[in-house]
């Protein structure tokens, strides 16, 4: 047993929470209404069930891992019904599961190590992240104007006649390599901003809030724009190399996000564990097979942005 997890039920004890402990392995804890679950957790251990007390799917469950943990060990359906914190002790990270990071739960138990607890605690622990993510929050401000942007352009275009007509698309900037080639290369940015109609705009804005709104906090709002303009420059470029076809859309910068996140989780243990990493991996295999198969989808745009993200990602903290 941690000695964090000793000093905790300790310390709730003396302020006056009630203790009881199972067999199970489970101590829970009661004060007026609320419950608290404890449990030291290894990896690949099957949890015990929860004690059998209607007023548990009230409790929230703390799950202090000694060894370390990986994502698999989140998904535990004995856990499904109530929220659980799982606190991965060489690391000092906390992953609620279910995602939930406007609780403040493990904020409020922290205040229950005294500072003499918290000198005691181990070094790689205590200097940890031990406050997940409860800071103000951010408000991702390129993002919403980089999706005003492609929003005003496409209003524009349809009120100009239509976002698929491929004289709208060539006279707002699409990329059209004969035009290129006679020196318009601002086309490799401004078609960043064109999209063919308006599903294809639909699923590049909800894509590029998603993943901006993330990354703009992960790397900060200079890198997150850097990211964003050279990824899908890099796109343009790359789809101008390797197809004649006249081509749009934020496609390009949406897969250079993808591609920087990777290395950004991969180097972040924390966020690797979570399965943030390998589900990124999952969806640009998904896209680019579908951009294989799919007519129409300029997969060297998307190729490009990649590329580029990935870059990105290895070169950036």
């Amino acid at each position: 047993m941690s000695f964090i997890y000793q000093k905790l039920i300790s310390n709730l004890v003396q302020n006056g929470w009630e203790i009881e402990n199972y067999s199970s392995g489970w101590t829970a804890l009661f004060k007026e209404n609320r419950i608290l679950l404890f449990l030291t957790y290894l990896p690949k251990q099957q949890i015990p069930p929860l004690p059998i007390d209607p007023q548990i799917q009230r409790a929230e469950a703390f799950l202090f891992c000694p060894e370390g943990l990986n994502s698999k060990d989140l998904d535990q359906s004995v856990l499904s019904s109530i929220q659980s914190w799982f606190i991965d002790l060489q690391t000092g990270y906390v992953f609620p599961y279910p995602p939930n990071p406007k609780q403040k739960t493990w904020d409020w138990l922290m205040t229950y190590l005294n500072t003499s607890a918290q000198d005691s605690l181990n070094p790689d622990f205590a200097n940890a992240e031990i406050n997940h993510t409860y800071t103000k929050k951010h408000i991702p401000y390129i993002t919403f104007v980089l999706a005003v942007l492609n929003l005003i352009v496409f209003i524009l275009m349809t009120l100009a006649g239509g976002s698929t007509s491929e004289r709208n698309l060539i006279i707002f900037g699409a990329k059209v390599n004969e035009l290129i080639l006679e020196g318009q290369v601002w086309r490799f940015f401004t078609s960043m901003f064109i999209h063919i109609g308006f599903f294809h705009l639909a699923f590049n804005l909800y894509a590029l809030w998603m993943l901006g709104s993330f990354c703009e906090e992960r790397f900060g709002r200079k890198r997150f724009l850097l990211i964003y303009l050279f990824t899908g420059i890099t796109g343009s470029i790359f789809s101008f190399l390797f197809t004649d076809a006249l081509s749009a859309g934020a496609s390009g910068a949406i897969f250079g996000l993808l591609g920087a996140l990777v290395p950004y989780a991969w180097k972040k243990p924390q966020l690797w564990k979570s399965g943030l990493g390998k589900n990124l991996i999952v969806i640009i295999i998904i896209n680019l097979g579908l951009g294989l198969i799919q007519p129409g989808i300029d997969i060297y745009a998307h190729l490009g942005g990649l590329i580029c993200g990935l870059a990105f990602g290895f070169l950036f903290p």
